[in-house]
């Protein structure tokens, strides 16, 4: 009985503890943790996606590539932001992007209404696709 006790104890209080999103963005044991998704990266026959190569999808209107070491495909195409989740209700492709790792599979996609301020966090999951 003694041990279920303690074993509630260590499990609530890991529980409790500190949501490993909520450190700096440019944490990289943090960030990974964002990675959420596991599902086959839509259409990637016409984004540049090479096997074995993560790539950052960013979805937008008018925007640059943000400085990451990676590959990186930019797209306003509706059917792309469709595609990705990243197509609001008025019809607006982004701004968002995707993290597609090394074998096609979406790691992590988001709406970020401030794509030009996050290249780091971008390159830091980026990075961990591997």
């Amino acid at each position: 009985m003694l041990t279920v006790a303690v074993s509630a104890v260590v499990l609530t209080a890991w529980l409790a503890g500190a949501d490993p999103r909520s450190g700096p963005p440019f944490d990289p044991l943090q960030q990974l943790g964002m990675f959420y998704l596991d599902e086959p990266a839509p259409l990637l026959d016409g984004l540049g996606h090479t096997r074995g190569e993560p790539l950052l999808l960013v979805v937008c209107t008018g925007c640059e590539a943000p400085g990451v070491g990676g590959r990186v495909t930019v797209t306003d195409d509706p059917q792309v932001a469709r595609a990705y989740g990243l197509l609001t209700d008025d019809g607006r492709a982004g701004p968002g992007y995707a993290v597609i790792d090394g074998d096609g599979r979406v790691r992590y996609r988001t709406f970020d209404p401030n794509l030009a301020g996050n290249d780091r966090e971008m390159d830091v999951m980026l990075q961990g696709a591997r």
